[in-house]
C-alpha cells in the first residue's frame, strides 16, 4: 500500500501539518503497523500513513555517535488514520463520533495490538476558526472507551 505522505520524516513532513480534518494516530516502538493492517476492518482510504517515521538520518547518526541505547527512541511505528476531513471541529467531533461507533471493535484490538503504546486524536480546524471550549463529556467518554489514550483539541 502507498503512503499519502512522499517523505518518512514526522518532524518535516509539510502534509502532516497544516490541514484542517481530524486523524488518529496508533504508535508505539516495535508496532508491527503492517501486521495490524492485514487482518483489519478499517477502510483502506482511512489509511494516511503506516510504517516508521522519525527524524531524518543525519540526526539519528549524530546521537547514535553520542548515545547509540537511544537510537531506536527515534524510530517509532505509526498507523495514521484520517477520521474526519472536515474544516470545522464541531463537524469533525460528530464524524469522530461516527467513526468510533463504527469501529468501536477494531479500535480495542488496535488498543490490544502488541507495542501499541499511544492512540491519539487530533483535530486540526482552519486559522482563526471559533473552536468550542471543550469537548462534549459523551464525546470524550466514547473516546476513551475506544482506546484514546490523548485527544489534541
Amino acid at each position: 500500500m502507498q503512503s499519502r505522505f512522499e517523505n518518512d520524516s514526522w518532524l518535516y513532513n509539510p502534509k502532516l501539518f497544516g490541514r484542517s480534518g481530524c486523524v488518529l494516530q496508533a504508535d508505539g516502538i516495535g508496532f508491527e503497523a503492517d501486521e495490524f493492517l492485514r487482518q483489519t476492518s478499517f477502510d483502506p482510504q482511512l489509511i494516511l500513513y503506516h510504517g516508521k517515521l522519525g527524524f531524518p538520518e543525519g540526526f539519528k547518526l549524530k546521537m547514535a555517535e553520542v548515545n547509540p541505547s537511544e537510537v531506536k527512541l527515534f524510530e517509532t511505528t505509526f498507523l495514521l488514520l484520517e477520521v474526519s476531513r472536515a474544516e470545522v471541529k464541531t463537524s469533525q467531533i460528530s464524524e469522530a463520533t461516527s467513526f468510533f461507533e463504527r469501529y468501536r471493535d477494531e479500535l480495542r484490538r488496535l488498543q490490544n495490538f502488541p507495542q501499541v503504546e499511544n492512540i491519539m486524536l487530533s483535530f486540526m480546524a482552519e486559522e482563526g476558526e471559533d473552536s468550542p471550549p471543550n469537548l462534549p463529556d459523551e464525546f470524550t467518554e466514547l473516546a476513551v472507551s475506544s482506546g484514546v489514550t490523548a485527544i489534541m483539541f
